[in-house]
């Protein structure tokens, strides 16, 4: 077998790993990414550009590049192996899907839709976070929309221990003990920071979104954002 598929089968069982894991992961995965997708239909315009912040394996970027075909789309991410996935994922859209190795801090060009799946709760402050919302609401074109997707969590301590208790029952559902379950909340706990809405919702207005909404709540996961 030659190097090129070597590589090949490889990107594509990472790809058909990565997709089988982390719905044993996030409760409502498939929803919360349609959800974002029917909230950018009747926004989108023709030839315009939607940048997905944080896209991982293109996950997000596909069922976008295949729901809206004249939509070009950035994919921004800073690991190159995440991209190589991607790259492979995305590889029948061409030059539609460009894959950019650059951090959601950066300067982000005019557009007309930015989008987030699982990837902003890797900014732990929310002074980082509003600064990140401020320079999303300068890129947005008039009436353009940003959509997160992620994970929240109540302030109020008795509802935020309910809340990973449902998140618990979800992972358990899949197949893994409660050991495994508290194992992988402790090692995400030294990457991830997850806000509450209400949190989010005033970083957002502190960027000048006026009127933050969350259009999907399953357990810890929502999905959430505002237009300009």
């Amino acid at each position: 077998m030659s190097t090129i598929h070597s590589v090949k089968s490889h990107l594509e069982l990472d790809i058909a790993k990565y997709d089988r894991s982390i719905r044993t992961f996030i409760p409502g995965y498939d929803t919360m990414l349609n959800t974002i997708l029917g909230h950018l239909k009747g926004v989108l315009r023709e030839d315009t550009t939607i940048i997905d912040l944080g896209g991982g394996t293109g996950s997000l970027a596909f069922p976008i590049a295949e729901k809206f075909p004249t939509v070009q789309i950035e994919l921004w991410d800073i690991d190159q192996k995440m991209l190589a996935v991607a790259k492979q994922r995305l590889l029948k859209y061409g030059g539609r899907v460009r894959l950019v190795a650059k951090s959601f801090h950066e300067y982000l060009p005019s557009c007309n839709a930015v989008v987030a799946s699982l990837s902003l709760h890797h900014i732990n402050n929310l002074q980082s976070k509003t600064k990140l919302y401020s320079n999303i609401y300068s890129a947005l074109e008039p009436s353009g929309i940003f959509l997160n997707g992620d994970a929240t969590l109540p302030l109020d301590k008795n509802l935020r221990s309910a809340t990973y208790g449902v998140w618990t029952e979800f992972m358990k559902s899949g197949g893994m003990t409660e050991d495994e379950v508290q194992g992988h909340f402790k090692d995400w706990s030294k990457e991830d920071t997850y806000f509450s809405l209400a949190e989010e919702f005033s970083a957002l207005a502190s960027a000048g979104f006026q009127h933050p909404e969350c259009v999907w709540r399953n357990g810890p996961m929502t999905v959430f954002g505002g237009s300009k």
